[in-house]
């Protein structure tokens, strides 16, 4: 035979080869086209790396509309946009994973050097009011902030495009919902993906009126839409924490759960006894923890709401019957300390039949603080006590490095990754920066070595902040940092804590302190490795 001749998958045509790489991640793309100048040649074909950010949205939990339009965006900048999770991932890892990205030479990770840009998000000027809570959507673009009296929905202009130096110091808002009238807002729930182009989000005002909202399709529209509102509850009631899941938003009190499917126009009221450190829903399932342990519980099937102007009632029984009884779980691990619970932001979408989250606890006499990752199975519905698997567990870490109480952690390149913000004493300062693990995700299983790296941005104190580590942005609301009496004052405050409940308790609990002081809304993004 003709060595000349191309055999073997050198004979495919063209059509099957982009049928291939339309499946492979980014990455995988990257290592393809260094094999021979023929397969580059194929790889380099524009809609193969469109397909490939597309993949990389899905796969990293990123609202595709950030990009859009894809097509203004030249060859270079889309494979750009489309690597950039695994880069800024690999900037964590240690100094020789970093080199395989330096290689490619269109963004080298070597440097440790970290450059930073801000923009003030402004609003609408109100009786001097300012801004309590903020939420990044995942891909940097869009930023939600919300005050007392309205909801603000910024465009930041597409990823990618353009230099972020190159925007303006100021941005005014692309659009605002404002709190019906002689209400006040105390509370926004995170937003939580519809589709590929939209997302929603609630908002509860003082008179306990829930309203949903939702934005989309973009980036053609950005207009705030009120697409229903739920009005009657109780004011004996006291709500802990909302949620907006698919077409059900899920409200928390102390006395229960109310679920309402705002399309539908149906609800149930389900009153539960007993305190969990946290709870959450998914599906049809109630899941919830306490400690070590978890409990799920099924949602009974829903019925047709009510007279709005009627109170529910039923959140108060006089007597409990078919509720959810949380003080059935158990913490049997009394030797270890009690764990804290961290699930993953809003816009996570769980695996099927499953729910991850992640636990923070203390070890050892050196008060050092572990992160174990698991994976709930909740496949065979409500039980006592669901199967759980332990996915990663890190290595020992400095509690001021550790996620904060609470705060939802984000998914990059199947790691973790979330914001510090910490308030350690007068005279140590802040600690503000990221975490991100290393060695973490589906085809790590080795538990030894899984790390979390911190990095440190800025020394700034923080009324409310959101991350996304796919493009390093971060919305925040700073505070003025404490005045020297009540730094001193904290400190003294502290000590005396730390005798009584011990030090790991107040490290973990001092942070959540309110220090009051004026605030300023901005925005920075991190245009360098992390």
């Amino acid at each position: 035979m003709d060595g000349n001749v191309p055999r073997g998958i050198f004979t495919l045509p063209l059509e099957l080869y982009l049928c291939f790489f339309q499946e492979l991640h980014p990455p995988d793309l990257l290592s393809l086209g260094q094999t021979c100048k023929l397969i580059r040649n194929t790889v380099n074909q524009r809609h193969v790396w469109e397909a490939a950010l597309r993949a990389s949205c899905r796969l990293n939990q990123v609202f595709e509309p950030s990009y859009e339009p894809i097509e203004e965006l030249s060859l270079g900048k889309l494979q750009r946009v489309a690597l950039e999770p695994w880069r800024r991932s690999a900037s964590f890892a240690p100094q020789s994973s970093r080199k395989i990205w330096a290689m490619w030479g269109k963004g080298s990770t070597a440097s440790s050097d970290t450059s930073r840009t801000e923009t003030k998000l402004e609003g609408e000027m109100y009786d001097g009011m300012s801004f309590e809570e903020v939420y990044v959507v995942p891909g940097g673009r869009y930023v939600l902030g919300m005050t007392e009296k309205y909801v603000c929905l910024w465009d930041m202009g597409q990823t990618g495009r353009a230099s972020w130096d190159s925007g303006s110091p100021k941005l005014l808002h692309a659009s605002i919902m404002w709190a019906t009238t002689g209400s006040v807002t105390w509370s926004m729930s995170a937003p939580t993906p519809v589709n590929v182009s939209s997302f929603r989000f609630a908002t509860c005002e003082d008179d306990l009126c829930f309203r949903v909202f939702e934005v989309g399709p973009m980036p053609d529209s950005c207009a705030i839409r009120e697409i229903a509102k739920f009005q009657g509850v109780s004011p004996e009631l006291a709500p802990d924490d909302f949620w907006v899941q698919e077409d059900r938003l899920i409200c928390r009190f102390d006395e229960g759960l109310l679920v309402w499917d705002f399309v539908k126009s149906e609800y149930i009221a389900i009153p539960s006894r007993g305190k969990v450190s946290m709870i959450t829903t998914n599906g049809n399932l109630v899941v919830a923890w306490e400690g070590s342990n978890t409990g799920v519980w099924t949602i009974p099937r829903l019925k047709p709401l009510e007279d709005p102007s009627s109170t529910l009632h039923e959140l108060l029984p006089s007597n409990f019957t078919n509720g959810i009884d949380l003080d059935t779980i158990r913490d049997d691990d009394h030797h270890a300390p009690r764990r804290q619970i961290h699930l993953p932001s809003a816009w996570y979408c769980y695996p099927p039949h499953a729910l991850e989250y992640a636990t923070l606890h203390q070890v050892g006499i050196q008060k050092k603080t572990i992160v174990e990752r698991y994976l709930l199975n909740i496949a065979g519905g409500a039980r006592a006590c669901s199967v759980k698997t332990l996915v990663s567990s890190s290595q020992p870490m400095d509690y001021i490095h550790a996620p904060q109480y609470q705060k939802p952690y984000r998914m990059i390149c199947g790691g973790l990754a979330t914001m510090v913000d910490r308030i350690l004493s007068p005279t140590r300062g802040y600690k503000t920066g990221f975490i991100q693990s290393v060695g973490d995700g589906a085809l790590q299983r080795d538990a030894d070595k899984i790390e979390y790296v911190f990095k440190e941005i800025r020394a700034v104190v923080f009324q409310d902040f959101s991350y996304c580590p796919v493009t390093g942005r971060a919305a925040y609301i700073p505070l003025d940092p404490p005045s020297i009496d009540l730094a001193n004052w904290t400190a003294l405050f502290t000590s005396f804590l730390s005798f009584i409940f011990g030090q790991y308790w107040v490290d973990t609990t001092i942070s959540m302190i309110p220090i009051k002081g004026p605030r300023v809304y901005g925005i920075f993004s991190m245009v360098a490795s992390l």
